[in-house]
């Protein structure tokens, strides 16, 4: 049990870790090579209550002939402070239109599960209690016999 936390604690962490890495590059990249477009904002949510998600809106814009919607977050980890704007600037991908970084920061895929800082700490924790775990289990007669002849 323990290497199963250890292992699936490591995974998440990393997944996220990475996961997070990926979307700020995305986010510097398309700062500078994006194409600004106006997207409309709609659907504003408050992501309060459990397993509900963070807070979010849509945002709905058209780039080269196509139509694109996607949900993002609004506040960043903190939520929304205010109502959106009805508008917000967007820079888009010219190579891939439903790729793009929002004026406040979020990319099309902030709102992903693993874009959390709180899935890397989870992820931490759980590897950390699966390696007491194996410690215990792997070495645990030896640590209380050493623990005896110090003891004497």
């Amino acid at each position: 049990m323990g290497l199963v936390f250890f292992l699936g604690g490591l995974s998440l962490a990393g997944a996220a870790a990475v996961h997070m890495w990926r979307v700020s590059e995305k986010a510097d990249r398309l700062r500078a090579e994006g194409v600004p477009v106006t997207a409309a904002v709609s659907n504003f949510y408050d992501g309060w209550g459990r397993n509900s998600g963070p807070d979010g809106l849509i945002v709905t814009y058209e780039f080269q002939g196509g139509s694109y919607q996607e949900h993002i977050r609004c506040g960043g980890g903190t939520g929304c402070h205010r109502e959106p704007p009805a508008e917000m600037t967007l820079w888009v991908d010219p190579a891939r239109p439903e790729e793009f970084v929002a004026a406040n920061g979020d990319t099309d895929d902030s709102a992903a599960w693993l874009n959390r800082w709180s899935r890397i700490v989870t992820g931490g924790l759980f590897a950390a209690l699966g390696a007491v775990t194996l410690v215990v289990a792997l070495f645990g007669d030896r640590l209380l016999a050493w623990s005896e002849a110090r003891a004497e």
